[in-house]
């Protein structure tokens, strides 16, 4: 008698789970739907031929108020670009007490690659769009598979590039808005000349042991540090503020300098997987 009851029990539990997990099944595909549609609401189409694995690229980037990341790692099969309005809940909640129209999802950057054949370049840029005259932070994050030479121009925000060689020039700051962090590390040998520039932050570079240059670390305000744990440092001049000298033989110039924060060179093995912390 009681294997009668339990079996019609067991039989309508086992239903019911399945129904459960079906359902749990349609909500998380539908989830994982919205999810793909707001990333590629929120991303900027590169114009131009597809930027590939094996293709030498360069980046150029301008942003006027926000952060920029350039992750330029080989596990990007192509290239893809996405932003982020700082202030959007503030935005969405004025608009409406407001009655404005406000569009987390706007034109607000412009992206194109142009090659020459064997030379491409990325290059992205802000557009004029405002939210009623008024352009909020936006952070900007850039993924390629290879960068083959940067050129960062920004304010009010960090910057971060990861993977990146060749040619490395960035400015942080404007006369409107200060500069912030700048943060660079790559697995690759740096051999080519390297320029960093913050109004108002740290500036950090890791960078690997078969990299070298002519070094110059500038911090009127801040400390200077250069940990070149691997290789041979020669003509080194430590002062108050400020160290030269020649790693590795290296000819390229390395110059950062921090108007307003310290300055570092660290030497250790797999930069881009090394976690710089606070001073």
């Amino acid at each position: 008698m009681r294997t009668r009851i339990l079996c019609p029990i067991i039989a309508l539990t086992m239903v019911l789970t399945l129904l459960v997990i079906a359902g749990c099944g349609n909500r998380m595909g539908g989830l994982r739907a919205r999810l793909e549609a707001n990333r590629l609401a929120r991303s900027v189409p590169v114009q131009g031929p597809p930027v590939t694995v094996g293709r030498i690229t360069a980046v150029d980037v301008e942003n006027p108020w926000g952060n920029v990341i350039i992750d330029a790692r080989p596990r990007n099969e192509e290239s893809f670009i996405s932003f982020k309005v700082q202030w959007e809940r503030r935005l969405r909640w004025r608009a409406a007490r407001q009655g404005y129209e406000f569009d987390p999802v706007g034109e607000y950057f412009t992206a194109e690659h142009t090659t020459t054949g064997e030379l491409g370049t990325v290059t992205v840029r802000p557009t004029d769009l405002t939210v009623e005259g008024f352009r909020p932070p936006i952070d900007i994050v850039i993924y390629v598979p290879r960068a083959d030479g940067v050129r960062v121009r920004n304010a009010g925000g960090k910057v971060t590039i990861i993977g990146a060689t060749g040619v490395i020039d960035v400015e942080s700051g404007t006369p409107e808005r200060e500069g912030g962090d700048i943060e660079i590390r790559t697995d690759g040998p740096i051999h080519e000349p390297i320029t960093a520039w913050s109004s108002h932050g740290d500036v950090k570079m890791v960078v690997s042991k078969d990299s070298s240059g002519t070094i110059d670390l500038i911090a009127p305000r801040g400390r200077v540090t250069f940990d070149g744990r691997y290789g041979i440092t020669e003509h080194s001049r430590p002062a108050r503020g400020r160290w030269t000298g020649v790693w590795n033989d290296g000819m390229n110039p390395i110059t950062l300098r921090s108007e307003d924060g310290d300055v570092l060179i660290m030497v250790v093995d797999h930069p881009t997987m090394y976690s710089l912390k606070p001073w």
